[in-house]
């Protein structure tokens, strides 16, 4: 699938669709993670994880 994005010029615009991208992705991460044929400690479990290891990479930077 290819999509195409006209990037807002303002400043204030551009920080809307970057929350907005970011919404999406964690949507899309949720959504997979609730499909897994696992019990939902497991889930919960690499939730966790993930959560901690984007933390991590934040804090990095």
């Amino acid at each position: 699938m290819k999509v195409f994005v006209n990037l807002p010029e303002l400043e204030e615009d551009k920080e809307e669709l970057e929350n907005r991208v970011a919404n999406f992705h964690a949507t899309l991460l949720i959504e997979k993670i609730k499909g897994l044929n696992i019990s939902d400690t497991s889930k919960k479990k690499i939730l966790d994880l993930i959560l901690k290891d984007i933390k991590e990479k934040c804090t990095s930077d």
